[in-house]
């Protein structure tokens, strides 16, 4: 990240152009909603305390001319890409917080970070942010039976924007017990070979994919597998008109390449790709030729219930929220079951079965 200078006159400049919107919360605080003048989005400004926003990793298509075109450096780690919701955890007047990549104050995300992040680690290193995917039962993650949440921190930010180098990182988070993102060590471009193995074996575990990081962490790129695609798929076909345009065409692109490069049976992904575009679809069309609505379930443990309000609120702008059950867990806690009901997949298909002509 290159040194900013966060002047009064930029921040100024930034809010004229609804580039920097100021909210007063539990924090009050200032959030890019848009990068501007080389500071990413997200980035949150708080008094004289700035936490940048995580920059977008590149996604490469091809492997060996994927890395060789976009790492420079002679060694680099591999990590594992974990499949959950990006998040930035710093410690704030005395109290940890949680940032959606979008730069908003995440309450959920907040009080997950304060009970699986030791507070030993921001005593000690109070200006340092927690890059981490937070996965399991969350307001945007599929639930799950075996664990509530998990975070996996996969970059240290020393509080300037620059991340400590993965050997540094894992030392840093294995002292403090704080899980982090599996790495399957340190390679070479010479060691394609061993690099596709580990792209195999990630895809056979139906894991999303892996992350190539520079031994100084200023390069980096992703590469994901056809199941990670072929699932995301699946598991949105039937909102399809919710979902933002780029979507599938960047999954099947993507797919199709890694099939053809590693030579795997067409036929099989093929079958599991159609599978993926129609099951849910079909199922959604019927719920809706029935006059039932398009929806995903998700559930939610939580200590303080204002939390649900704050979702509530902060998701209904886009999709509709409904209560389906609230029961209580342990600790005090509460579980809040709750359906997003995908309002424009729904009107959409109505529409196309009612008889309704479009022009292509």
């Amino acid at each position: 990240m290159p040194k900013l200078e966060m002047t009064d006159q930029l921040l100024s400049e930034a809010r004229k152009r609804g580039k920097l919107i100021d909210r007063k919360e539990e924090l009050i605080y200032s959030g890019f909603r848009e990068g501007f003048r080389g500071i990413p989005r997200g980035t949150i400004v708080i008094n004289e305390r700035i936490i940048f926003g995580f920059p977008h990793i590149k996604r490469i298509f091809t492997l060996k001319k994927g890395l060789e075109r976009n790492i420079t450096a002679s060694y680099f780690y591999i990590e594992e890409k974990i499949d959950g919701y990006n998040l930035r955890i710093a410690k704030i007047n005395g109290n940890v917080y949680a940032f959606s990549r979008g730069g908003f104050l995440d309450y959920f995300a907040s009080e997950k970070a304060r009970e699986l992040i030791t507070p030993k680690f921001f005593s000690d290193f109070p200006d340092y942010v927690l890059c981490a995917e937070m996965v399991g039962n969350t307001p945007y993650t599929r639930p799950t039976k075996g664990f509530d949440v998990k975070i996996f921190v996969f970059d240290v930010d020393t509080g300037n924007g620059n991340y400590i180098s993965p050997e540094e990182r894992q030392s840093l988070l294995k002292k403090y017990k704080i899980e982090e993102a599996p790495s399957f060590g340190k390679f070479a471009i010479s060691d394609l070979k061993k690099i596709r193995e580990i792209a195999l074996s990630i895809m056979k575990q139906r894991k999303e994919g892996i992350i190539f990081k520079s031994e100084d962490r200023k390069e980096a790129v992703k590469y994901v597998n056809p199941f990670a695609d072929i699932e995301d798929i699946a598991g949105s076909s039937h909102s399809l008109f919710d979902m933002p345009l780029g979507f599938y065409v960047q999954r099947v692109l993507r797919s199709a390449i890694f099939i053809r490069e590693f030579e795997l049976n067409k036929e099989k992904f093929a079958k599991e790709l159609g599978i993926a575009f129609y099951e849910k679809l079909t199922k959604a069309i019927t719920e809706v030729e029935n006059d039932k609505q398009i929806y995903d379930d998700y559930e939610i443990i939580i200590k303080d219930l204002k939390i649900w309000d704050w979702i509530h609120r902060h998701m209904s702008k886009e999709i509709k929220i409904d209560e389906v059950s609230r029961t209580k867990a342990e600790n005090g806690k509460t579980k809040i079951k709750f359906r997003k009901i995908y309002k424009k997949s729904t009107h959409k298909i109505k529409e196309a079965l009612s008889g309704k002509g479009i022009e292509d």
